[in-house]
Order: structure tokens, then sequence, then C-alpha cells
């Protein structure tokens, strides 16, 4: 006789093998979901543009260059049915364009040139190092520099990298070990130095001054040349010795109001000089009113002198 023994199940037990036959059947689902995707089991649509752009590349340039951007996440790539479509935009053949014509894409990629072995010959320089302190305004002999070579990157731009016929002098204190630069050096100039004492207001002339060589260092404005300088006065009081400089120099008043000054005319039948008594100051090129001593006349001439007019056709 066939009997049945029954077992009684609690609800909670129910629950639990119900919950486990589900999380089975969910991950084999998946499983074969995953299995039948042809998508999850390729390239992703990024690495497939990159292959193929790759593979478009011309050898030199493939070899030379390396797609610059299409790692960041910013740079979305679609699925395309067909293969991109890769074409040059510039005549550098440095931006491609990228294209899927299916889906209406398209974006800019930059090729990034590699270092070349002549670009990395020129990554270094040749400078100058102090092998001793030299204080400001002293001779830099050439016992005192050593000619090294050193990374471009590690080099100041106006480091002096070749030195010149001149002699040099140190325009501040300068330490050792230091890369002279082109700052710290000044050369020997020929300047305009004052012979005598020159008052202030006083006329210059070229019996006042003297072109000297000075190895000291002058300021920027200093007089190299003594044409030029008629007609202009002293703005300070100068002491001999003292470098002449731009600074220094105001236009002169020739003619002072209340003087009597030379007034001349001329014509290519005659030329005549009388006095008159300046009504007005006046420096070179001036036009100033005058009178006439003799008639009293008030007439207008230019100032062209030390106390000297030409009256006005």
């Amino acid at each position: 006789m066939h009997q049945t023994f029954y077992r009684r199940v609690g609800f909670k037990h129910i629950f639990a093998l119900s919950r486990r036959y589900a999380t089975v059947g969910l991950l084999f689902c998946s499983a074969s979901a995953y299995a039948n995707d042809p998508i999850a089991t390729e390239a992703s649509p990024k690495q497939i543009l990159i292959n193929q752009l790759l593979t478009w590349l011309p050898a030199d340039t493939a070899n030379t260059a390396m797609p610059q951007g299409i790692n960041d996440q910013r740079f979305k790539v679609p699925l395309c049915p067909q293969p991109f479509d890769f074409s040059f935009s510039d005549n550098s053949q440095r931006t491609i364009k990228a294209q899927c014509s299916s889906t209406n894409w398209q974006r800019l990629v930059r090729l990034k040139t590699s270092k070349s072995k002549t670009s990395s010959a020129l990554s270094f320089t040749y400078a100058y190092e102090l092998q001793s302190s030299i204080p400001a305004e002293q001779l830099i002999s050439l016992n005192d520099l050593k000619r090294i070579k050193k990374p471009h990157r590690h080099t100041a731009r106006n480091a002096l990298n070749k030195l010149p016929a001149e002699a040099l002098f140190a325009s501040r204190t300068l330490r050792k070990g230091q890369i002279l630069t082109n700052g710290d050096i000044y050369y020997a100039q020929t300047v305009a130095v004052a012979s005598k004492t020159i008052p202030a207001g006083y006329l210059i002339s070229e019996d006042d001054l003297k072109l000297q060589k000075v190895d000291f260092k002058v300021p920027k404005d200093a007089i190299s040349d003594l044409s030029g300088l008629q007609h202009l006065a002293a703005n300070r009081l100068i002491h001999p010795g003292s470098v002449l400089r731009k600074r220094d120099l105001k236009k002169a008043k020739l003619v002072r109001r209340g003087e009597e000054v030379i007034l001349s005319a001329s014509s290519d039948r005659y030329s005549i000089e009388t006095t008159a008594t300046a009504l007005q100051d006046g420096y070179f090129g001036d036009q100033i009113k005058l009178k006439n001593i003799n008639s009293n006349q008030v007439v207008r001439a230019i100032v062209f002198g030390s106390n000297r007019t030409r009256a006005l056709r």
C-alpha cells in the first residue's frame, strides 16, 4: 500500500525559496542577453574610431603624430553602422575631420607631433658662469668666466651666449656661480663730460664740454655727441667731470624782454642792421615783437641767436 507523506512547510520557507530561484533566473537571463548582444562583446565606438583612424593615417604621419583629445571623457563617439570617414582639414595635415554620414556626426581630431632629434638638440644652449664674485662697476675678465652647456628651459632668455669683443663691466655686484645675462653687464662708453662749472641757465657751448671714454656706468640719457647742443642751456648747476645728460638741458632763452637786440633785414639788393628793444622773451625760432629804437615802430622778427633777430619780410 502506497502512502504519501506530506511535510508541512511554513510561509517563511516558501518565501525564501521563491526569492532564491528568482535570483538564479535573473542571472541566467542576463548572461543570455550579454552573450547575444554584439555591442557588449565588441570594442567600444571610440576604440573603433581610433583603430580606423590609425589604419587610415599615412605611415610617416602615424609614426610622428598621435590623436590628441580622443581619450577625453567629453569626446563622445556614436555607434556607426559603416566605417568612419576621415579627411585632413588643413594643409599642415595636423587636423583631421572624422565623420559618420548615417548619424550626421563629425568631430575634429588634432595630431600631436612627437619631438624629433633636431628639436631635442636645440633644447640645449651655451652660457657663461661666473667663477668668482665681481663687485659693481669692476672689469669682468675671461678668467672669471666659464662656458657651460645647459638645458634651454633652465637658462634665462637674456643669458649671454657669446662674448663681445669689447671689455665687460659688472652693472651690479655679481656672485660666484651666477649665469651672466645682458642685464648684468655694460660696456665702456664715450660721453660728453663738463670741463668746467656750468651755471644753471648758462648757454651751453662746445668749449664747456669734452668727449671722454669712461668705464663707469652712465645714465641711459647720457649725451654722446656734441652736435645739436646749440641754443640749449643748463637746466641745473653742472660740476666739472659730470656726465652731461639730456635731462640737464633745456631750450635757452636767447632774447629777454626789455633788452636791446640786433635786428637785421636783408634782400637780394641790400642788408642792414639796427638795434631794437625786445617786447617779449624769445627762444630759438620764436616770432617776437620788437620796438625800433630810432623810429619807435613795432615790428615782428624771428629769433635766430643770442640777442639776434631777423625781420619778417
